[in-house]
């Protein structure tokens, strides 16, 4: 069998390229390095809010408990833990892409020439894949060089909806309720599937999240984990610092208006308090209720999880997460692969008018640019943090929210896509 080339140089080159970034980047402490703090106390029995370094911990108590693995092992080796926390994030990155895969085209992925069969795999060496990776390169490699967790929850929350498509709401909304108990934001699923009148994906998905974040209620009992709960909520009270690193509508709003600092006028700084001006807060809130006002008046009419305009649907929930916290750091916008798949397969369609491909196709290269404009190795850090303090990266994202928005208006019920 004869593979063809581009089939053949990524099965030589993503192998290189996975163990040459593991290899350098599990040098890199990261933001695993909080994932061990927390574990560690754990394993001591201490409060991992309260006893951890100020800032570290925000994540609910499941996550917590998931960490004390981590640690177990890295008292092993810490670089090997390292390493194979990379490598299961590479994995989850496949399956990520497999699953946006069978969301967006309803085939698996696969390589061109491999394989046989009725299901015919849609080639990983082909634009159709590489494009939108290319895209979002930038956010997920973020992943890897923080070490972050953000690659995983996404797959959850994909291999969820992947399990809701084919009609099996009980275990989707309990895959997607495990990625809500480590990391809130899928849990926005719950009220998009009210909406739309999933009872069943809406129900299995909240109960799901309330009975993973009840794992540690065993683990620690009812007064250690109810004290859990209250330092929880205390170091999320604490706030975020607003400073360029912080890619969230509210810091963008708040380096703004709440500081009165003029966008791309300064150099980016990373350590920026909250200013607590209530105006930010009430702009914040005032253009989350336009977009979920926008989402209510378009996601209407009847509800195929199959069709692409209900993966653009799925996309603005995600990226709307993603968004609209009080923080939002580069890893999070992995999220952005579902809808570049989706915009990169529609504006592949013959089937759909050349006019809303062409127009789709400079969106997505137009937040491609906007993103890579503030990659330090390209335009150097003075620049690139001047664009971060000006919010750039925050407008990229919402360009795809607002593009997604479009396309799900413009994608109706007897559209090819």
């Amino acid at each position: 069998m004869k593979l063809p080339k581009s089939s053949l140089a990524l099965l030589i080159l993503a192998p290189v390229v996975v163990v040459g970034l593991t290899l350098i980047y599990s040098h890199r402490a990261g933001d695993f390095a909080g994932y061990l703090s927390v574990g560690d106390l754990g394993l001591q029995g201490r409060d991992i809010y309260r006893d951890a370094v100020p800032g570290t911990n925000t994540w609910p108590p499941l996550f917590g408990l998931a960490c004390i693995p981590l640690a177990l092992l890295s008292h092993l080796s810490l670089r090997g833990t390292r390493i194979l926390w990379l490598l299961f994030n590479w994995g989850a990155l496949a399956f990520a892409i497999a699953l946006c895969v069978r969301l967006v085209y309803d085939r698996p992925l696969g390589i061109r020439g491999v394989g046989a069969g009725n299901d015919r795999p849609l080639d990983a060496a082909s634009g159709a894949v590489l494009v939108p990776l290319l895209i979002c390169a930038l956010w997920v490699l973020s992943n890897f060089e923080h070490l972050q967790v953000n690659i995983f929850i996404f797959a959850l929350a994909l291999a969820g909806l992947a399990l809701h498509r084919s009609g099996r709401d009980g275990a989707g909304g309990a895959v997607i309720g495990l990625a809500a108990a480590l990391k809130v934001m899928p849990v926005l699923f719950v009220p998009y599937f009210v909406w739309r009148r999933r009872w069943r994906a809406a129900a299995s998905t909240a109960v799901a999240t309330v009975a993973w974040s009840l794992v540690p209620l065993v683990a620690y009992g009812p007064a250690k984990y109810l004290d859990q709960l209250r330092a929880w909520h205390e170091a999320l009270s604490a706030g975020w610092p607003v400073g360029k690193m912080n890619l969230s509508v509210y810091a963008m709003i708040d380096r703004a208006v709440g500081h009165g600092i003029v966008p791309f006028s300064v150099a980016g700084f990373d350590a920026l308090d909250p200013s607590g001006a209530p105006a930010v807060r009430w702009l914040m809130l005032a253009l989350l209720a336009i977009v979920t006002l926008l989402a209510c008046a378009l996601f209407r009419g009847a509800y195929d999880p199959r069709a692409r305009r209900t993966v653009a649907e799925w996309s603005v929930v995600l990226l709307v997460g993603a968004l609209f916290g009080t923080v939002t750091w580069k890893a999070y916008l992995v999220v952005l692969l579902l809808p570049m798949i989706l915009f990169v397969a529609t504006w592949r369609d013959p089937a759909v008018t050349a006019a809303f491909r062409g127009r789709l196709r400079m969106l997505c290269w137009l937040s491609f640019a906007l993103g890579m404009a503030t990659a330090t190795d390209l335009v150097g850090r003075s620049l690139s943090g001047r664009l971060e303090m000006g919010s750039l990266q925050t407008w990229m994202a919402l360009l795809v929210l607002g593009t997604a928005f479009w396309y799900r208006g413009r994608i109706g019920a007897n559209s090819p896509a």
